[in-house]
């Protein structure tokens, strides 16, 4: 390779001269000044600069010294696998300087050979090549169905602790005589209001039902105006759901009677008017825009604080019946989130991570799994006084139990937001945030 290369810059009116004390990879060009070629075979003049008079030249024959090899840089075109270097350089005319070898230059090496080319490799994003355009991450969905089948069994073992032990239903009663009276003036005041009853054609309808009524219609005309066609889908399906398990586990699920003391002996678990003000808040939450679900998530959880409260406040249900409606809409939803598709999620323009539902999210699941421990530390301190009903251990079973609705509520609404941006705006492998906007239309 290298006696070839001499011979070409030979051919083209230069000469080489490599610094064999100098850099290793560097070549010098130096153009001729008269002096004559020397010809093979011919013995090397002396060095007239050297600065001792029987030292002998760098590049003597007699010297012990070897010359540094030289070392060629591609500037451009593709690799060449080494050995098939030297038989390109062979088969190449030396005194062709213009460049035009075809004949080397048409023979792909093997590792070109096996390139694809770009347009193979691009990803077509109209066509939906990459799956994360129409389904969100392997893994996301996964958390979603594993977190929402964990709400569920958490409802589950809130009505067995509360209503199949003797200390749940003595706990309960506590909490449930006297309710209000442990709020704040402002909370139960408000709860007081949503608690309200209005008579339409021989029925009682709640305030609290109404509210639900118009944020579901809300949510249902945001959805339909963002073109999210399964999303819709997928919040009637909750809503009809968590309705329908509401109303039917009230029926079926048994209450022995364990504690004589107890006022009302009725199963009231899950409390229905719950459940649909969570399922309604959750619903909106999902159907805003990025910009707006972190607002609507805190929202959505003190609202659903404020039905739980009233309908404990009015003597409907106890505690843990909010408590275990929460759970089991928090559990729905999120099993509905990993089932989330297509026109479901956000469009690729706009998908990107969001630091206040980063922030807000972690807030409300650390908090609320905060404020949950600390609840149920509560609770386990007023183990000694359940059984004789002391006055300390029925405020503390009202703080508590405020406490627990309190928690439950922003825990569920947290992990509801964190699952809904990532199911819903996962970052495609077409960019950072999907697929480049869309330019924009002409009027």
């Amino acid at each position: 390779m290298v006696r070839v290369g001499r011979d070409r810059f030979a051919a083209s009116g230069r000469k080489v001269v490599t610094m064999s004390d100098k850099k290793r990879t560097k070549l010098y060009l130096e153009p001729l000044d008269g002096e004559p070629e020397a010809t093979p075979g011919a013995p090397a003049e002396p060095s007239s600069t050297s600065s001792t008079g029987g030292a002998a030249p760098a590049d003597a024959p007699g010297t012990s010294r070897s010359p540094m090899p030289v070392s060629f840089e591609p500037i451009g075109g593709p690799a060449r696998r080494p050995g098939a270097e030297d038989t390109d350089l062979a088969n190449t005319n030396p005194a062709n300087t213009d460049g035009d070898d075809t004949e080397a230059d048409a023979r792909p090496t093997s590792r070109t050979s096996r390139r694809r080319p770009a347009s193979e490799t691009r990803i077509d994003v109209a066509s939906g090549a990459d799956p994360l355009d129409t389904r969100p991450r392997g893994s996301s969905i996964v958390l979603a169905a594993v977190l929402g089948v964990f709400g569920v069994a958490a409802a589950i073992v809130v009505w067995w602790t509360a209503v199949q032990t003797m200390g749940g239903q003595e706990y309960d009663n506590l909490a449930y005589a006297g309710f209000a009276s442990s709020l704040p003036g402002w909370l139960s005041a408000t709860a007081g209001l949503l608690a309200q009853s209005m008579s339409l054609g021989g029925l009682h309808i709640a305030f609290s039902a109404v509210i639900d009524v118009i944020i579901g219609i809300v949510a249902a005309v945001i959805v339909v105006s963002r073109k999210r066609w399964r999303l819709l889908v997928q919040l009637l399906v909750l809503a009809v759901v968590a309705f329908a398990a509401a109303e039917l586990l009230k029926g079926m699920l048994p209450r022995p009677l364990l504690n004589m003391s107890q006022l009302n002996v009725g199963n009231t678990a899950p409390s229905g008017h719950t459940a649909m003000a969570a399922v309604a808040a959750v619903a909106l939450a999902c159907a805003v825009p990025r910009v707006l679900r972190a607002l609507f998530a805190i929202l959505g959880a003190l609202y659903t604080v404020l039905v739980g409260c009233s309908v404990v406040v009015i003597g409907a249900h106890r505690p843990s019946d909010v408590i275990m409606a929460v759970l089991l809409v928090g559990g729905l939803t999120l099993i509905m989130l990993a089932c989330t598709r297509g026109s479901g999620m956000d469009p690729l323009g706009t998908r990107m991570s969001s630091a206040t539902v980063q922030i807000v999210g972690t807030v409300m699941i650390v908090g609320g799994l905060m404020a949950t421990v600390y609840g149920l530390y509560l609770v386990w301190q007023l183990g000694p006084g359940l059984q004789y009903s002391a006055r300390w251990a029925a405020n503390g079973a009202r703080v508590s139990g405020t406490v627990l609705i309190f928690a439950v509520a922003t825990l569920v609404f947290g992990a509801v937001l964190a699952l809904r941006h990532v199911t819903a705006a996962p970052l495609s492998k077409a960019g950072l945030v999907g697929a480049p906007p869309a330019p924009p239309k002409r009027r």
